[in-house]
Parts: structure tokens; sequence; C-alpha cells
């Protein structure tokens, strides 16, 4: 299976929610020459291809890509070998990273059941394709893929010449195509992430200067945090999930938009997911307040990469930036707080006075700004 078209007029979506990458209109194909009964082909090699080109300047950042092959496969992306597998009851995802101008995908599929009736052979798989912008297109299997039988000599190649060969022949969508339709042909799919999310495992509950102990009494009203993270090497993140909970009250900010609230709410977190545009620089910044007794900030985060490098986690802790005020603006990324203090540490998870927090089943909405807090535009919060 492998991926050909110089001019794909795709439908770009905004990451507006987090549907995880699945088969949903893609069809199995193999090439011309299936027998009468509509499963049957001979055993041997078939070679797919498929040129992606972006549209409108868009730049492309890296491909998802969800795979299966009765009954094996190599997977090449612009000429490079991706991954093999020869399981046609598991699918496998692979992250690839993608080049600005055209990215080829091309597939080696092999049928290697003895000749006989009810010997099927097909190439199923979807591909998300991830831009600069924070849009998606997605490209499936169907007629728009090349296909032929053998394994012609650099077929891999970006430079490989396959405009002689046929479309590939569309034997039926997924997941109603005989025989891996039927029961005994389930298709386990494996979950689209491995990473583990934030954990407040990790962070460490955060005041200010005016703590004179661990959990200890702090002057009423609010005070401002932040803290700014920049991925190394250029990663690219396009997603913050975060676990927060306070003693007493908070407004959460990304890069300067308005994610939610929560008041009196330091027994449990709230569990927020935030979509943005591909960035290596995210700025998080908090208005807490205190009413009275123990104050506290305890919150974890995982910045989830759009570029095929690692997850990058980080929660609250002595790097924390603190205001004793709340400043005009001190909710923009580019405010300048290099002149604030350390935060300073109360203690970990389970910490006096707050015991364990009870982490949220289900995410928070985007909320308005509690009273006081800056109001800004909306984020994108997924539900």
């Amino acid at each position: 299976m492998l991926l050909r078209a110089v001019l794909c007029l795709l439908f770009a979506t905004c990451i507006s929610s987090v549907v995880g990458l699945d088969f949903t209109g893609a069809n199995w194909i193999w090439i011309p020459g299936r027998a009468t009964d509509g499963i049957t082909y001979p055993p041997g090699n078939a070679t797919f291809r498929r040129d992606f080109t972006a549209t409108n300047g868009k730049v492309p950042i890296s491909a998802n890509i969800l795979i299966n092959v009765d009954d094996g496969y190599t997977l090449y992306v612009n000429g490079n070998a991706v991954g093999t597998a020869h399981n046609y009851r598991t699918a496998q995802r692979y992250c690839v990273p993608l080049v600005k101008d055209c990215n080829v995908f091309a597939i080696s599929a092999l049928n290697n059941e003895p000749a006989g009736a009810g010997n099927a052979a097909g190439v199923l798989a979807a591909i998300e394709i991830h831009y600069s912008d924070g849009f998606i297109d997605t490209i499936v299997t169907d007629a728009e893929w090349h296909a032929v039988s053998g394994t012609p000599a650099g077929f891999e190649q970006v430079a490989f010449d396959d405009s002689q060969w046929p479309a590939a022949f569309v034997e039926g969508s997924y997941p109603n195509t005989a025989p891996w339709n039927r029961p005994e042909n389930a298709m386990t799919i494996p979950p689209e992430s491995q990473n583990p999310g934030p954990s407040l495992q990790s962070a460490q509950w955060i005041w200010t200067n005016e703590l004179t102990g661990p959990g200890s009494a702090v002057p009423i009203g609010a005070r401002a945090f932040r803290k700014t993270v920049t991925l190394p090497n250029g990663e690219l993140a396009m997603q913050a999930k975060i676990l927060i909970a306070t003693d007493d009250g908070f407004t959460l900010y990304v890069n300067g938009l308005l994610v939610g609230s929560a008041e009196l709410l330091y027994t449990s977190a709230n569990q927020y997911v935030v979509n943005f545009p591909p960035t290596s620089r995210v700025v998080i910044a908090i208005f807490a307040s205190n009413i009275g007794g123990p104050a506290g900030i305890f919150a974890a985060f995982d910045l989830v990469s759009c570029d095929c490098s690692n997850d990058d986690y980080f929660a609250t802790d002595g790097s924390w930036k603190y205001n004793l005020g709340t400043p005009a603006g001190f909710i923009a990324p580019d405010y300048n707080d290099s002149a604030w203090p350390m935060a300073v540490t109360e203690g970990g998870f389970g910490a006096a006075p707050w015991g364990p927090t009870r982490l949220p089943t289900s995410n928070s909405p985007q909320s308005a700004a509690v009273r006081g807090a800056p109001n800004a535009h909306p984020a994108d919060v997924v539900v």
C-alpha cells in the first residue's frame, strides 16, 4: 500500500476535537485479478504508491499512519523504511516526519497464503497529515493509489515514476468487506497513544514567599503564576493535557487564551485538554486566589507532540514564577516575568493539609474567568 497523488484536494479540518485516527472512510485495496468469488487472489507481491503534495502553501509536519495488510507488508515514506508486519489480524500505527514539498507513501505488500479458494489479499490504511498551522488532512486507501503486481526496483523512492501504473482495485469499504468482516478475522487496532498523560505524582503544591511553612495560612487575595516551556531541538506541540487543583480558586490560561476556572476545588482536580497551533513555546498563566487559610496550586501538564517526537511533561514546582499581585497583561505569552521570583513548594501528592487529590473521570469544559481574573479569548478546549 503506497500513497500517490500529486494533486490532492483534501478537506482541511481544524483540530477542534480529539478523535483518534481510525479506518473510517478507508477501503481494502489490491491489484486487479480477483476471482469471481469476490475474495480469492493468487499468492504473490503487489506494490502500492501515493504521492502527496500540500496545497495553498501549507507546510506538512508529520503523518500519523494506521495500516493493515493481508498478509504482510513493508511501509516506506519518502524512500525510508518505516515498519514491517505479517499479521492481518492486528493493525499498526506509525508517526513519520514529513518534508514540505512532495511526500511519497509506498508499500510492498505480500499475499503469502497457499493458492486456493478463499485466499484473500488486501491493503487498508488511513493517514493523518498534520500541518504547521494546526490543520489536518486525512488520506485513506482508495482508487487514488497506484498499484502493480510484483516489486519494481526503486519503487519506494520519491523520484520513481509510477505514472503508467493503473489505479488500485477497490475491494470494498471498511468494515463491511468480506472476508475481513467475519468474526474469525476480527482486527485489533492499537490505541492511538501509549503516553501516560499528566501525573500529579510528580507535582508540588506551590505558592508565594508569604508562606511561613508548608500549608500555612497566607494573606487573602489573588496572585499570578507563570511557567514558560520551550521545547528542545525545535520540537513542536499541538495540545496540552492538564490536571489542576487549587486552594482556593483559579483561572487557567494557555498561550494567552482562557481555558477554564474553578473555586473551592482543592480535594479534586479539574482535567483539561487544550488544542493550539503547533508551537515550540508554551506559556501557562494562572490567576490563583485565596479566601483564607492555606493556599496552593497543584498541577501537571503533558504537551502532546505533533512532529513524532516524545511528549513533554512538567508540573508545578520551584521553577514556576509568581507575583504578589496580578499585573496587567500577565497572561500574555510575551509578558516579561524575568523579575518575578520563584515559587515556594509546600509538598507533593497527599501533602497536608490537602491530602490525596482525587482525579477526574472526564474533561472539564471551557469556562469563564473567576471574578477579578483577566478576560481573554477562549482556548480550544476539548470535552
